[in-house]
């Protein structure tokens, strides 16, 4: 595709060293990135919307790299579910009644979801990183980048963030992630389009659910 990505598998590119330093993952980030954001409430019914049709009645989750935690906020708010807990590395407070954890690998949960986040591992072989989790579904949405569409596309796209977002994936390359993770995979989509609009006349957001095997 372009110098310093790997391709790991069709449709999941790797950038496989650093070129500059990284974002500080910090309060200011999420602040940056998501505060500003009118649609962000809008954004987390939706995608708790999309849990609870494709899965059904869910007891706990966990929210993986929660940013200004309007998900984890909202799932409190529904008061459906009994153990809500977050990950990441700012200092962003956690809302009121979530539960802040340490590691991913600290709780086990029906659904840990990766919004925008798991795009963000330097880690090379995301398997590794997956299989450690102890979870029954798994919902991850990520920018779409369209393989087919030639390496000019990639070269211009405005999400390869180089040393910020490692991991670029075109539908299979997502879907095979998960299959090699003994996953079955329940619903993928574009659903995030509705608020996040398309890229060029192309799915913008990439959202797959798998069910553990």
């Amino acid at each position: 595709m372009i110098d310093n990505y790997e391709k790991i598998s069709y449709g999941h590119w790797y950038q496989r060293t650093p070129t500059g330093p990284g974002p500080d993952y910090s309060k200011v980030y999420s602040q940056t990135r998501y505060d500003t954001y009118a649609t962000t409430d809008k954004m987390s019914e939706l995608r708790f919307n999309l849990l609870e049709r494709k899965l059904g009645k869910f007891d706990s989750i966990c929210d993986f790299g929660y940013g200004n935690g309007s998900f984890l906020r909202y799932c409190e708010q529904t008061k459906k579910i009994k153990n809500i807990f977050g990950y990441d590395i700012s200092d962003y407070p956690i809302p009121d009644g979530v539960f802040k954890i340490n590691e991913p690998t600290d709780v086990e949960v029906d659904v840990m979801t990766f919004f925008d986040s798991i795009e963000h591992l330097l880690q090379r072989d995301l398997t590794i990183f997956i299989n450690k989790l102890k979870l029954k579904h798994i919902c991850i949405s990520v920018p779409w980048m369209h393989e087919s569409e030639g390496p000019n596309f990639f070269r211009s796209w405005k999400h390869r963030r180089e040393n910020e977002h490692i991991h670029h994936f075109d539908c299979h390359g997502l879907i095979g992630l998960l299959l090699s993770c003994n996953f079955k995979i329940i619903h993928v989509g574009n659903d995030e389009d509705a608020i996040r609009t398309p890229y060029s006349n192309l799915p913008n957001i990439l959202t797959v659910i798998g069910t553990k095997n």
